[in-house]
């Protein structure tokens, strides 16, 4: 094949071949590479963040199992801390209380810096907790799955800080 017969394949619309060689690449990607699981997720938080004007909180504690969903050794998350310019917030996370629905965690918070409110967004759901003046609050009843949590300082001025979505 000559230079000028590529340049003209090339130019061409694809056909059968073409998309039986970009399906073979798709598959060779998926078995050796496959995208990570909840990087769509990942991915539109990131889209939408400056239309919130809103700090995010940096993870900082990640062990390596935890970055592949398909890891076979993946272990549940117990604790998780966030920190920010603006403060922390660290959960942890505990069996549901006796006569709660299956499938569902309590988390107990802490945040820095008092007072806050504290939203908590496990998929469509949304649930509202207040941090007291220690910066103390828990949640019951928390769904399994991504979560993510959006902090409001009670002081207007501060800005909300919004953590990464986390599987819990």
């Amino acid at each position: 094949m000559t230079p000028e017969d590529r340049s003209s394949v090339a130019d061409g619309p694809l056909d059968g071949t073409d998309t039986l060689v970009l399906g073979a690449v798709r598959e060779l990607f998926s078995r050796t590479d496959p995208m990570p699981s909840g990087l769509t997720d990942r991915i539109k938080f990131e889209l939408t963040l400056a239309a919130l004007h809103a700090e995010v909180a940096e993870l900082q504690e990640l062990t390596h199992t935890g970055v592949r969903a398909d890891s076979a050794s993946f272990t549940p998350t117990e604790s998780v801390t966030f920190t920010s310019s603006t403060l922390s917030l660290m959960v942890s996370i505990s069996p549901a209380g006796e006569g709660a629905r299956p499938g569902t965690v309590r988390i107990d918070g802490w945040v820095t810096g008092g007072p806050a409110t504290v939203e908590l967004r496990a998929g469509e759901k949304s649930i509202a907790a207040e941090a007291d003046a220690n910066g103390r609050f828990s949640v019951d009843e928390v769904p399994r799955g991504p979560v993510r949590f959006i902090l409001r300082p009670v002081d207007a001025r501060g800005r909300p800080v919004i953590t990464p979505v986390v599987e819990i």
